[in-house]
């Protein structure tokens, strides 16, 4: 059997659909409020969910924690309002729930259409009803389904992440090729400055909290950037690579690192920490895409041949 939890604050707009979409893919739906003053939780209830209020406290993992606390199913899979699964890919859900306890990475296509994004790539066409008229997204790659128990829980106050949990528990991890669908970037202007501002805020704790972890410096760095404090996420990001920074948290770091420093006039250095990075991380293929344009600008044609073989 399978629970669904989400958090919500003022999600009225979208609630009714997000249940009635998903009703047929769980056999329980936990939804907890976290202080709406628009109906949010009277409408979770009148389409089945089961409704729960938390006193937001600044702090998504524990709020995400205690909704996987109310959640009586063997499985859990996690979603927030402006998501949604596939009605394609809900039989894949159901067969892979009947295997042994595994934590699934799902990936999340978040939908954006400004194809400056450092790891924007176009819709493939695969789900055109999800897809709509985005004309790109970027991905990422979060354990969204999982077994009960097993002492699994969220850390961090924002950007909150189960992967310490996952690998304490000696739970098998695997790949699941079913897309969650986010539509959180491609909202009115309004409301994505109203969220950036929402995140900008939670990231500084975030990073008053854990001062030397370098994803939360990573997360820091892209709101300096958003806020248009690009000097000031250099020292920022550097800080990252300082502390360690691996696997992706060191590609994204290494990526923004390398256009502000071709930005401020620094091409060389832009162009050495790609390398150093894709020593680390020969498959990622953005940062290679990065890397070889870079080389081109700069008139290093042979490297950049080497690169592209």
């Amino acid at each position: 059997m399978l629970s669904l939890i989400a958090i919500a604050k003022n999600e009225a707009a979208g609630m009714a659909d997000f249940l009635i979409h998903h009703t047929p893919l769980c056999d329980e739906i936990i939804v907890v409020d976290t202080g709406s003053d628009d109906g949010t939780a009277r409408i979770a209830e009148a389409h089945g969910a089961k409704v729960f209020t938390f006193a937001w406290c600044d702090d998504f993992a524990v709020a995400r924690n205690f909704s996987l606390s109310m959640a009586t199913c063997a499985w859990v899979m996690y979603l927030d309002i402006d998501e949604r699964i596939d009605p394609s890919d809900f039989p894949r859900l159901r067969q892979a729930i009947k295997g042994r306890p595994t934590c699934y990475q799902l990936p999340q296509w978040n939908y954006y259409n400004d194809p400056r994004h450092m790891e924007w790539q176009p819709t493939p066409g695969r789900y055109p009803e999800a897809e709509l008229d985005h004309r790109g997204f970027f991905q990422a790659e979060q354990y969204r389904l999982f077994p009960n128990g097993h002492g699994l829980r969220w850390e961090g106050r924002v950007h909150e992440d189960m992967s310490a949990a996952v690998a304490a528990s000696g739970l098998p991890r695997r790949m699941l090729d079913v897309p969650i669908h986010h539509y959180g970037y491609v909202q009115s202007d309004e409301r994505n400055r109203s969220r950036n501002t929402f995140y900008g805020r939670l990231v500084r704790r975030n990073v008053d909290d854990r001062p030397e972890d370098p994803k939360a410096l990573l997360e820091l760095g892209y709101i300096l950037i958003q806020e248009g404090q690009s000097r000031e996420a250099i020292p920022v990001l550097e800080k990252a690579v300082a502390m360690g920074a691996k696997g992706p948290v060191l590609c994204r770091v290494s990526s923004m690192l390398a256009t502000l420093y071709q930005a401020d006039g620094q091409p060389d250095e832009a162009i050495d920490i790609l390398y150093r990075c894709m020593l680390e991380n020969p498959s990622w293929l953005f940062g290679w895409r990065d890397l070889i344009t870079m080389l081109m600008d700069g008139g290093h044609w042979e490297q950049a041949s080497l690169g592209l073989q």
